[in-house]
């Protein structure tokens, strides 16, 4: 692997990159402005630059010569299930890449359930006792995961006379917020938390972790957002959960499985506002994944370490 230097095993250094699976002109440019040149083969190049949500046309074709891999994803768990970590290569994600924009999704998603916009969009007559408007000033918000979304998200909250709660894998504290905790903490704040926002990662450790039991912890009156993978929540328990009363209501981008099929129980309910899987609009993703390629050009030209390395230990 080119440019190994003794106890730096992540840092690798080359100026030819490969753009996939097509040379988009945002992408072309950010390579260049880092002065790496951007070439017309995978064989030819030292570094890969991807922007395709599929990994299956890069298994399998990755040449020896390749000592990076830049992917297009925050979430990694495709691309580890593929194999790409154990190639002999450096893999980079984008995380905490579109931590901005996915966080502003969140908070609308937050603002609607406290504002019970599910269950008054669907009205079909003047109706307005048919939910009970809270707001969310002064109540209490957990945030699982404090990445590039948590720990935007955080500060979005304050202003709004929120008292958040951060849950993540460390206890490392987030900038803002009022307490942080472990993820082996979780169970004994839920019975505190008027809404829980799932911002975290998909791992053997957070896939599942929202089921029957941890639902039955919150209060009747929580609410849960979830713009992370869908596979945090075990899907058949959270409808078990609605149908107990449990859950104020329910704001999901993302599912499990994901598409959900026509005619699934969530859409439509009437304490659950769903959206496709959109937190991340294509063109402000190619934005700020522009961005994120430039930077990770130019330190890998100069031989530094790279930003957003997928370890091998973590899974992300």
């Amino acid at each position: 692997m080119g440019g190994l230097t003794a106890g730096g095993a992540n840092l690798v250094q080359g100026s030819r990159i490969y753009i996939g699976p097509e040379s988009l002109p945002e992408f072309v440019s950010a390579v260049s402005k880092s002065g790496c040149s951007v070439v017309e083969s995978i064989g030819e190049a030292q570094g890969v630059i991807w922007f395709g949500r599929d990994p299956t046309p890069l298994v399998g074709v990755i040449p020896p010569g390749v000592d990076w891999l830049q992917i297009p994803d925050a979430g990694v768990e495709r691309w580890v299930n593929a194999g790409f970590l154990d190639l002999d290569l450096v893999m980079t994600s984008a995380g905490g890449v579109y931590g901005q924009q996915v966080a502003e999704h969140a908070l609308a998603l937050i603002l609607a359930c406290a504002h019970r916009l599910a269950t008054f969009a669907r009205a079909t007559s003047w109706a307005p006792h048919d939910a009970e408007v809270v707001g969310v000033f002064g109540l209490t918000v957990a945030v699982i995961g404090s990445g590039g979304i948590g720990s935007a998200l955080v500060p979005m909250l304050k202003p709004l006379g929120c008292r958040v709660l951060v849950v993540n894998r460390s206890g490392t504290k987030v900038p803002e917020a009022d307490e942080t905790f472990i993820f082996g903490e979780l169970d004994n704040i839920l019975p505190e938390v008027d809404i829980l926002v799932l911002a975290a990662p998909s791992t053997d450790e957070t896939i599942g972790m929202i089921n029957l039991r941890t639902l039955q912890l919150m209060r009747p009156s929580a609410m849960l957002v979830n713009v992370a993978r869908g596979n945090l929540i075990v899907t058949a328990d959270l409808l078990v959960a609605l149908e107990q009363g449990l859950l104020s209501s329910v704001g999901l981008d993302v599912t499990d499985p994901e598409p959900l099929p026509d005619g699934h129980p969530l859409f439509g309910h009437p304490r659950v506002l769903v959206t496709p899987h959109v937190a991340n609009p294509p063109a402000r993703k190619r934005s700020s994944f522009a961005k994120h390629v430039s930077a990770n050009c130019e330190l890998f030209r100069t031989g530094k370490r790279l930003n957003c390395i997928v370890e091998r230990g973590r899974g992300y």
